[in-house]
C-alpha cells in the first residue's frame, strides 16, 4: 500500500535535498504502508517523487521534537504552530528519496483529483502508481 501526502515545495525540496529526515504528522494511516508519494502543493501541484519510511515516531509535540528536531527541517515555532492542539505527533522517518525527473500532473490522470488535507491511500491500480516501483 502507498499514501499520498500533500507537502509545501520548501518542505518537498529539503526532503529530496537530504535536508529533512523527518515529516511531521498529526494523524498516521491505520493501513500498512510502504511508500509515500509527494504531492507538492500550490503553486507546483504535482506529484514531485516518493519517500520510504522508516520507523514512525508518535508522542507528545515536546517528546517528538526533542528526538527529531536536528533533522526535521522545520524550526521550533513553526513546529510548535503546526502542532497547536494536538497532544499526539508522529513523525516519519525518511529512509529512501527518489525524485521524479518529470513531475505527474495528477489533475490530468484522474477525474476530480483532489489533493488529500492529511493523507490518501493509493491502490495498486492507480494510474499515479505508474511511476513507482
Amino acid at each position: 500500500m502507498k499514501i499520498l501526502l500533500s507537502i509545501k515545495p520548501e518542505f518537498s525540496n529539503k526532503i529530496f535535498d537530504g535536508d529533512k529526515l523527518f515529516e511531521f504528522r498529526k494523524q498516521v494511516p491505520k493501513k500498512r504502508f510502504d511508500k509515500v508519494l509527494v504531492y507538492e502543493s500550490s503553486p507546483t501541484q504535482h506529484i514531485v517523487g516518493w519517500f520510504r519510511v522508516g520507523r514512525i515516531i508518535k508522542g507528545h509535540p515536546d517528546d517528538v521534537w526533542q528526538t527529531c528536531k536536528q533533522d526535521g527541517g522545520i524550526d521550533k515555532n513553526r513546529y510548535y504552530q503546526y502542532c497547536k492542539g494536538n497532544q499526539q505527533i508522529y513523525a516519519f522517518e525518511i529512509m529512501e528519496t527518489h525524485r521524479f525527473a518529470s513531475p505527474i500532473n495528477p489533475f490530468k490522470l484522474v477525474d476530480n483529483f483532489t489533493p488529500p488535507q492529511n493523507f490518501a491511500y493509493l491502490e495498486t491500480s492507480s494510474c499515479l502508481l505508474n511511476n513507482v516501483r
